[in-house]
Formats: C-alpha cells, sequence, structure tokens
C-alpha cells in the first residue's frame, strides 16, 4: 500500500506539541523530546518541504522509533489504523509503516 493514503501531507504538530498528525487526523509519531513542540515543529517544516533544521545523524530502532542528533525520539504511529480502518494484514501493514518511515528518515537527514 502506498503509505501516503494513510499517512497523508501535510503534517501538523497537536497543541501540545506530544504527537504530529497527518492532514487525515490520522497519528503520524508520538513526539519525546526537551522541548516537544520545538522539535516537533521543526520535523514537520522538514516533512511539509516548508524548511527547518536537517539532522546530522538519524538512527533507526526497533523499526518504528527515529532518534534525532538532538537526542529526541520520533515513535512512528498508525498501525491500528493500518489493520483496522485499511484492512492490512500484520505482514502489509508492517511493510507500510517501515516505508513512511524511512521516507520520513530521508527528509530529516542531511
Amino acid at each position: 500500500m502506498d503509505f501516503m493514503k494513510v499517512y497523508t501531507p501535510p503534517f501538523k504538530v497537536t497543541d501540545d506539541g506530544l504527537f504530529i498528525k497527518a492532514s487525515n487526523g490520522v497519528k503520524a509519531f508520538t513526539v519525546a523530546a526537551k522541548n516537544p513542540v520545538e522539535e516537533a515543529t521543526n520535523v514537520v517544516l522538514l516533512l511539509n518541504g516548508e524548511g527547518g533544521e536537517k539532522y546530522d545523524n538519524i538512527l533507526l530502532f526497533g523499526g518504528n522509533k527515529i532518534i534525532t542528533s538532538h537526542a529526541s525520539v520520533l515513535i512512528t504511529r498508525g498501525f491500528g489504523e493500518l489493520i483496522g480502518n485499511e484492512k492490512l494484514s500484520l505482514e502489509e501493514a508492517y511493510q507500510t509503516q517501515d516505508d513512511f518511515t524511512n521516507w520520513v528518515i530521508k527528509k530529516l537527514e542531511k
């Protein structure tokens, strides 16, 4: 499945900065950072192609946790959407989420 059908740009930050949502309301990420609003805003700017500061080093941990050079963690969400509303098999859902996570890393990394 094309991940853009579920993780539909443009992305936005929730008021508390703890989540990044796709334009269709699907939670794309949980944000764990010292300053979550600032970090999430930077990520959204990068994902939406509206500027932002790219990261020097990105680590992928456990398949769905992106660790930035600012020691922030983005946890990819939306699995329930993929297997629930989209009715994907577990294998398809994992692949779709992996494809999205890899796309995000390319957008964030220098």
